[in-house]
């Protein structure tokens, strides 16, 4: 009798056991989400996880893992191992037609394009005599822009630039700017007489019209760290520099263009735009900025200064922390008589190679020392 009660338990086992296998897996979901799109370096998100089984059967034990950039720092560091990748694993158990969501909180450390492709499943048949694995697709991404830093005082520097363009300018009247009218002078062209105003008052009457001033500002990064010594540190500050800056000046209705040396899926020519005011643009420079990466490699510097065409009332802002006399030479050559800038970053007490005296005779450059914090 006892043999046959346990011949019937290793039955019931085996046939569990395979039944089990088979079907474990099927009808279980997992989704993956960040709770926003996009975000700046330094901010905080969650990212959300759901494990759904949509069967009668139940799973007692199941382990859920993912793997996602270093970069993503989460909060919850239980079950978190840390390597080249931040791996996450938990274990639940999933009753049948059961829904289980859960917040992780994470702070996202360094620009870029992060994103989670694959959920790992495991579970144990009966007695834990076996390791039964699964894989799901998943399509969790976010875009992490540079962060914001302190542009406050180069903006200063900027704009007392951008005013002494405009203030050399001559001013164009825009023929959409209706002001007023006014009675003729020998100075007003033909073309202004007001025919119909002239015929009431019985004297020449010439229309008058606000003046347009368009501002401009060309950025310029050099994103290159060929060293033998490597800066890292400072490539990211000048990137949240060129990008802080190029947030200001839209924003402030200024035509702002945008170049620099990094390649882009190995395409240097798709690194930029010229000065413009849509403020679409602001978004894509950003995605590009944050798309880039250090292994995608970069052009030499002075070799983008002509990749767009800038006319002679445009401010020129160059961000390098690789300054030289020969990145000096050819920037003083491309900038002619332009109102220019050249930011350099650097760490705090580090030896600065120039000072203002190599810009004494040339009045129109400004170079300025930006201090990492």
């Amino acid at each position: 009798m006892i043999i046959f009660f346990l011949l019937g338990i290793f039955i019931v086992t085996f046939l569990w056991e395979r039944y089990y296998g088979r079907h474990w897996a099927k009808n279980m979901t997992v989704r993956l989400w960040f709770g926003t799109d996009a975000l700046y370096a330094g901010e905080s998100t969650k990212l959300y996880e759901v494990i759904e089984n949509r069967k009668a059967m139940p799973v007692p034990v199941i382990e859920v893992g993912f793997h996602a950039s270093r970069e993503l720092d989460f909060a919850d560091t239980e079950n978190t191992n840390v390597s080249d990748y931040i791996y996450k694993r938990d274990i639940f158990a999933v009753l049948g037609r059961q829904k289980i969501t859960r917040e992780i909180p994470l702070v996202c450390r360094r620009r870029g394009h992060y994103a989670i492709r694959e959920a790992d499943l495991n579970s144990y048949s009966l007695f834990f005599r076996k390791h039964l694995l699964s894989a799901l697709d998943c399509s969790a991404s976010i875009y992490v822009y540079p962060k914001m830093t302190d542009v406050s005082e180069i903006m200063t520097v900027c704009e007392r630039m951008l005013g002494t363009v405009q203030c050399a300018k001559r001013l164009y009247e825009d023929p959409f700017a209706f002001r007023t009218i006014r009675a003729y002078t020998t100075d007003d062209p033909m073309k202004t007489i007001n025919w119909k105003a002239s015929a009431k008052t019985g004297e020449l009457m010439v229309n008058t019209f606000d003046s347009v001033l368009s501002q401009k500002a060309m950025l310029y990064l050099d994103v290159e760290d060929s060293g033998i010594l490597k800066y890292d540190d400072l490539v990211e500050e000048s990137i949240a520099t060129a990008a802080s800056l190029a947030r200001k000046l839209v924003r402030q209705n200024i035509e702002a263009g945008f170049w620099f040396n990094g390649n882009m899926d190995g395409d240097a020519d798709e690194a930029g735009f010229a000065p413009t005011s849509q403020k679409s643009r602001l978004i894509a420079l950003e995605r590009m900025l944050a798309d880039y990466r250090a292994e995608s490699g970069c052009v030499e510097y002075c070799g983008i200064f002509g990749r767009v065409s800038v006319s002679e009332d445009t401010v020129l802002i160059f961000v390098t922390k690789n300054l030289d006399e020969e990145i000096l030479g050819k920037i003083k050559e491309f900038a002619g008589e332009r109102q220019t800038l050249v930011v350099c970053p650097v760490r705090r007490g580090m030896d600065r190679k120039f000072s203002r005296v190599p810009f004494a005779e040339c009045r129109n450059i400004v170079l300025y020392y930006k201090e990492m914090l």
